[in-house]
């Protein structure tokens, strides 16, 4: 796997990963939802250009629905790259696959665990998305396109909102009207606002996470991304879960935050392309 590459594509950042002779190279950029096809490609291609080595595979994570492993069909989190192909990128290396990040990180976390387990993988960064899959095959749906969790909807006093709206890491900073860095170091100080903030998104989530144990029973449970980053929201998400689900489905299940989680997409990608 030494000339393969993973990139994560996320809403606010790219990240880039190659391993060569024992030795890791990695690279980040900003993003956002005015990023376009040509500058993510232009990036790519000068991380590829400062490696001792030529690729033989890229394996590119994206936040939102992959067609056949080739094509961007929707991203909301960055439209910009709607309909993006990987045969833009085929310049640069023989074999370049596409695939959904939540997907990228379930086939990270399922090289940790027996081929039997129902394992499942939630990722909550600037959208949340989710993925399952037991006896070595994913949970896809008729399209590939399993996974949504972000979308789901759930009463509130304001209506009909999506879990996106409500739990993700742009929902908290949206509501917390500040940056992640000014909201880290208000929950540093032990601030009640941004505090009640943050619990009641982690509450949001843990709705989501039941849901997820209500229908799946997975086994594993593996939670990653960005907006774990903020103190209290993963416990509240957790009691939230535990109070939601039925006990059965509960105790059968082992949640954990992800391990590597920083690494975890472009390294599963990165997999992905390897074994495609």
């Amino acid at each position: 796997m030494d000339k393969y590459i993973g990139v994560d594509i996320g809403g606010t950042k790219m990240l880039m990963l190659a391993k060569y002779e024992g030795e890791t190279f990695t690279k980040k950029v900003p993003t956002g939802n005015k990023s376009t096809k040509e500058y993510l490609k232009n990036e790519i291609e000068t991380f590829i250009k400062g490696l001792p080595f030529q690729p033989e595979g890229i394996g590119v994570a994206i936040p939102g629905l992959v067609e056949q492993n080739n094509r961007v069909l929707v991203s909301d989190v960055l439209p910009g790259i709607n309909g993006m192909d990987s045969s833009c990128l085929k310049n640069m290396a023989h074999k370049v696959v596409f695939i959904n990040d939540v997907k990228a990180a379930l086939v990270k976390e399922a090289g940790a665990v027996e081929n039997n387990t129902a394992l499942a993988v939630v990722m909550v960064g600037t959208g949340i998305a989710a993925g399952m899959k037991q006896n070595g095959h994913f949970i896809n749906g008729s399209k590939g396109w399993s996974g949504e969790l972000g979308g789901i909807p759930i009463p509130t006093e304001a209506g009909i909102r999506t879990l996106d709206e409500l739990a993700s890491g742009a929902a908290i900073l949206k509501t917390a009207k500040m940056d992640a860095d000014a909201l880290k170091q208000k929950l540093k100080e032990g601030d009640r606002s941004a505090c009640k903030v943050v619990e009641q998104a982690g509450k949001f989530l843990g709705i989501g996470l039941a849901t997820i144990i209500q229908l799946l029973n997975p086994e594993k449970l593996v939670i990653g991304g960005g907006t774990l980053q903020y103190e209290g929201y993963l416990e509240s998400a957790i009691r939230q879960a535990e109070e939601s689900a039925f006990p059965e489905l509960w105790n059968v299940c082992t949640i954990e935050k992800a391990q590597e989680a920083q690494f975890m997409v472009a390294l599963g990608a990165r997999m992905f392309a390897y074994d495609s």
